[in-house]
């Protein structure tokens, strides 16, 4: 498609790529809305790439959310590579954001990995007997139950819960679109969520 430093500047606002990405989207894509998608498609490789690079995670931030009146707090761990990315206006952002996510959210796991094998396992075991299952062919059982096993679990997991300030994405996306950004791997370390009285 045809475009303007306009379209670039704009897509670049919007998407966080450099300006070498945007420029090559617009002129691969047809529209504008593939443009992103294409962007969006690039950055997701880059953040796996970067989230499987065995690079330590030791700088960061321990942050603090209270809310007004008092009655919820969320003490939340943080990690990235380095303390220039620790002090940046997007992992701030990003931490700060997460933290309002578990206190709004109350997630029990940060990843499906956190979940005990033996809470997997009797939760599977249930599903497994469920007469909606049960009427499916033999076949299919095993994976509509590890569907029904993930989307279940999806609503205590903090990286697949839906984002309080934008539903349409995941935490988890979340977490990947500062990492593309930032170019360093950000690791969610561990949160407490603390209620009055419970």
């Amino acid at each position: 498609m045809e475009h303007t430093a306009k379209d670039v500047a704009k897509l670049r606002e919007e998407t966080g790529a450099g300006f070498a990405d945007c420029k090559a989207a617009l002129t691969e894509a047809k529209t504008y809305t593939e443009a992103v998608k294409i962007l969006d498609e690039k950055g997701q490789k880059r953040a796996e790439k970067v989230k499987g690079q065995e690079r330590e995670t030791r700088q960061g931030a321990v942050v603090a959310y209270i809310h007004h009146g008092g009655n919820l707090g969320v003490l939340l761990e943080v990690n990235c590579s380095t303390d220039f990315v620790a002090r940046s206006d997007e992992f701030k952002a990003l931490a700060r954001d997460l933290a309002l996510q578990i206190a709004g959210r109350d997630p029990r796991y940060i990843s499906f990995d956190d979940v005990p094998e033996e809470t997997r396992t009797q939760l599977r075991e249930q599903l497994t007997n469920d007469a909606e299952v049960l009427k499916r062919p033999e076949h299919l059982r095993e994976q509509i139950v590890e569907g029904k096993l993930k989307k279940q679990l999806a609503e205590h997991v903090l990286l697949e819960q839906p984002y309080v300030k934008d539903e349409t994405i995941t935490v988890g996306k979340l977490v990947d679109d500062v990492i593309r950004k930032t170019g360093e791997n950000i690791v969610v370390r561990r949160f407490t969520r603390y209620a009055l009285g419970e």
